[in-house]
């Protein structure tokens, strides 16, 4: 039952708060590291997930692929990492801004340069992670020190 009520939502917590430090520095790095380009979209996958209110349907994020030359003049086509819940008005191909960079292990990071969205998901998932643990802290009042060392027991 202690798990359920304490370990649980702290690692829901930590694990909110890791994705979002992940998504908002890998954001970070290609804004100030990243390439401009413009790409064509010659694909869009729509993946359908569930939502948990019925009353909405289902929610759609789509993801799209791109093609676009390097400054090396090499063409590459990959799928950017992050969906968007909108779906396009136009139908592939298109062109669209983009930001890329390549890092030492030759590995393809790619994001809209228009990554607003993006930036506020990543701030929704801290503000929940957050959340969670403002939940627990609250409900075991004044047992920080609890948390700490059972955070502390598990970095061993």
């Amino acid at each position: 039952m202690i798990i359920l009520q304490f370990i649980l939502p702290i690692f829901f917590g930590f694990y909110m708060i890791y994705k979002s430090i992940k998504v908002l520095d890998k954001i970070d790095r290609l804004k100030k590291n990243g390439i401009r380009k413009q790409a064509r979209v010659i694909k869009i996958r729509e993946e359908i997930g569930s939502q948990i209110d019925d009353n909405y349907g289902s929610s759609r994020t789509y993801y799209y692929t791109v093609n676009f030359k390097n400054k090396n003049g090499r063409e590459i086509e990959k799928e950017i990492e992050f969906g968007l819940n909108k779906k396009p008005k136009r139908n592939p191909p298109f062109s669209i801004s983009i930001l890329y960079n390549i890092n030492k292990n030759k590995d393809i990071d790619i994001t809209f340069e228009n990554s607003r969205r993006i930036i506020l998901d990543g701030f929704l998932l801290l503000f929940i992670g957050l959340l969670f643990l403002g939940i627990v802290l609250y409900n075991y009042n004044g047992q920080i020190n609890i948390i700490l060392d059972f955070i502390k027991n598990i970095l061993k």
